[in-house]
């Protein structure tokens, strides 16, 4: 089985939102789907904090130096039972100039933390369609959509461990800023 690992990206802002990215359509692993900021654990990574932040410089062109990470959650094996992803939770420091390259994201979407947190907006569904070793399969999945920006599987789950973790925006805002503030 393969390693990865994720930051979930919170902006804290008078108006909190996570980032997400849509990778690459020519990607082999997962291309065009959404997924937060992360990949696959190299060698030369120290651990997969390490490796989290590398992936999350590289795929938006933000620095890792204004990423503090301040929880992790358990972590999630992918449906086609492949890679399991380690997602850590972490602020970012605005401003936000993104300078990602076209090899590995072909989009950012910043989504309303109010947008996640709202009533009903993460729902348990299935996915139809999904497509593993040539065959497609109709999968239950935790599910939200945004605008064009369609959530499923792996990254769901990832957002409902989230609002499991932290039920409200303001309790997440409230780590945040304890893990920001704390000496």
């Amino acid at each position: 089985m393969l390693l990865a690992a994720v930051i979930i990206p919170l902006v804290r802002e008078p108006e909190p939102r996570l980032i997400l990215v849509r990778r690459a359509a020519h990607l082999r692993r997962n291309p065009g789907q959404i997924a937060f900021p992360g990949g696959i654990i190299d060698a030369a990574d120290r651990d997969s904090e390490a490796a989290a932040l590398r992936e999350f410089e590289e795929e938006l062109g933000i620095p890792r130096t204004r990423v503090h990470v301040f929880d992790r959650l358990e972590d999630i094996v992918t449906l086609a039972l492949s890679v399991s992803v380690t997602p850590y939770v972490a602020t970012v420091e605005p401003p936000l100039d993104y300078a990602f390259t076209p090899d590995e994201t072909a989009a950012v979407h910043e989504i309303p933390l109010a947008a996640i947190y709202a009533p009903g907006a993460l729902v348990h569904g299935v996915e139809r369609g999904v497509v593993h070793g040539g065959k497609a399969y109709d999968v239950p999945s935790w599910l939200f959509d945004y605008g064009d920006v369609h959530v499923w599987g792996a990254t769901a789950r990832m957002l409902h461990a989230l609002v499991s973790r932290f039920p409200t925006a303001a309790d997440l805002d409230r780590a945040a800023t304890f893990a920001v503030e704390r000496p």
